[in-house]
Order: structure tokens, then C-alpha cells, then sequence
């Protein structure tokens, strides 16, 4: 019987691509960074049976997760370098709700791929999402591309 070669490493280990990827969760009004949808471990996913069922869908609040891929400017600056928008309805009560999983992955690789997809958010979530980068991240917001910057401000 061959003998399992284990690492010892006990550190999780992120792809490069992955490095400079987080989520900017918009739940009415507040809008924060979460670093645990990379994992569907967000605070509003915490505790929830999600289903993909269409029928779930509009039950509860409407919860937007926004996967943020960092990068470089041309002049090497941090800067926004992805956008992609994806929405989950939250449930508390019964603590159950609806997302479809594959439009999150879809999602964060449009993100990764330097793409920017907000389709899913409306002018008010959009104009919020920029006032967060704006007020909290001006020199990345300031860095990152007119195009991606009149995306949300459109």
C-alpha cells in the first residue's frame, strides 16, 4: 500500500490569481468588505441553507456580493482591476435562501479576468459601491480605470 505524502503545511494556499480578489458585500445600507464569501463564509451566509430554486428567489432581502480583483495601473499604482455583481436573497427567519452558485463563479472569473460585470446592480447600489472605494480606498479608486469608474457611476 503506497504511503500518503503529506506536506505539514497548515497555511491555506491561494492560487495568484486569487491574491488580489475580495468581495464588497452591499445588505441594504451598509456596504463592507468580507473576505469570507471567498469561502461562502460571509457574515449574511453564515447559518443559511441556500437553495437554488427560482421559487426562493425575492424571499427575504436581496443581499448584492461584489467580487473586487485588485491589480496594477499602467503607472503601477493599486488600482481596481475587476468588477463581477451577483446577488442572494436572505432569509433570517427561517434561516433559509437563494443564490445560484454558478453565477457567484461566473462572477468572481469575470473579476479575475480584469472584466467588469455590475448588470445585476442598480444605479443606487452602483453609485454606493463607488462612495465606498471613493471614501475608503480614494487612491485605489483614483487609480483604477475611467471605463470601470463609469460603470458605477453610470
Amino acid at each position: 500500500m503506497e504511503e500518503l505524502e503529506l506536506t505539514g503545511q497548515t497555511r491555506h494556499k491561494t492560487p495568484d490569481e486569487l491574491s488580489g480578489l475580495t468581495a464588497v458585500i452591499l445588505d441594504g445600507e451598509n456596504v463592507y468588505v468580507d473576505k469570507g464569501a471567498l469561502h461562502a463564509k460571509s457574515r449574511v451566509e453564515r447559518g443559511i441553507s441556500f437553495s437554488d430554486d427560482p421559487a426562493r428567489r425575492g424571499q427575504g432581502r436581496r443581499v448584492a456580493l461584489v467580487w473586487v480583483s485588485l491589480g496594477r495601473s499602467e503607472q503601477h499604482q493599486p488600482c481596481v482591476h475587476g468588477l463581477g455583481a451577483c446577488e442572494m436573497w436572505v432569509n433570517e427567519d427561517d434561516q433559509t435562501g437563494y443564490k445560484r452558485l454558478a453565477e457567484h463563479v461566473n462572477q468572481m472569473d469575470q473579476a479575475v479576468k480584469g472584466r467588469v460585470s455590475v448588470d445585476v446592480l442598480g444605479s443606487e447600489e452602483r453609485r454606493r459601491l463607488a462612495d465606498f472605494f471613493a471614501e475608503n480606498h480614494r487612491d485605489v479608486w483614483e487609480a483604477s480605470s475611467a471605463s470601470l469608474r463609469d460603470a458605477l457611476l453610470r
